[in-house]
């Protein structure tokens, strides 16, 4: 069976939910993204386990995320691709001092959860010799989570807020802005979301949400390039 594919602002409302910070359910709003019914969604998609536990439980806390958890969040989203493998490293090695230990007694925190998502999303254009001082500038003690410039869920969201604008932008060559001018334009228009923040608090989490949205774009279109010239090489060969 697929799996469900949610975008980036569809993924910040279910990390919400898991926090226990949303009325909706993560399984609601799974099936909401899909249009479908439980039923359906069983036949064709496969939900998480850890989605059906959660529903069974009612709760409205905080739902804790193991590592192989951590995987298939981060797989339901769109333009984003996770492996067991790679999380352990990240963790146990590249960002070890900056991700800490495991927040919910042997789980890992939701905002745990979404630091891994944005250094995936980083990670398809930069190393981690660069990922690390963003991730400082933006969360300070990353273990500490009272230091943070804003959330990492909220820096998530405010990302995914740039990128479903600049994905409705459907003829980019009729603009007269290249896209990176126009996803600096798109970012620009976050201050409200982030009015609390005095200016220059402000100016950083503008500057690295291009960053992060840029990386994003640049994954997608690598993506795109790589299934196209899979696609000619098997036409190729099947002559």
């Amino acid at each position: 069976m697929e799996p469900f594919k949610l975008t980036r602002l569809e993924m910040a409302k279910l990390m919400y939910s898991l926090k226990g910070q949303l009325d909706l359910s993560p399984l609601t709003i799974l099936l909401r993204s899909a249009d479908l019914t439980i039923e359906e969604a069983e036949d064709h998609l496969k939900i998480p386990e850890f989605i059906i536990r959660y529903e069974r439980k009612k709760q409205k806390t905080e739902h804790g995320l193991s590592t192989n958890e951590i995987v298939e969040l981060g797989n339901l989203c769109e333009l984003t691709s996770l492996k067991s493998t790679a999380i352990q490293n990240w963790i146990k090695r590249d960002i070890k001092d900056l991700m800490g230990h495991p927040e919910l007694g042997k789980k890992y925190s939701i905002d745990q959860a979404v630091i891994l998502l944005i250094v995936r999303d980083l990670k398809s254009v930069y190393d981690f010799e660069t990922i690390r001082p963003i991730l400082k500038t933006i969360f300070n003690t990353i273990t500490d989570r009272s230091d943070d410039v804003v959330s990492p869920l909220r820096f998530y969201e405010g990302c995914a807020r740039v990128l479903d604008h600049v994905h409705q932008i459907k003829d980019y060559t009729r603009k007269e802005s290249a896209l990176e001018t126009i996803v600096f334009q798109e970012t620009d228009h976050l201050r409200d979301f982030y009015h609390d923040l005095p200016d220059p608090e402000w100016k950083k989490i503008r500057d690295i949400t291009a960053v992060t949205v840029l990386s994003v774009i640049a994954s997608h279109i690598q993506a795109t390039a790589q299934a196209m010239i899979d696609s000619v090489l098997t036409k190729h060969d099947m002559k």
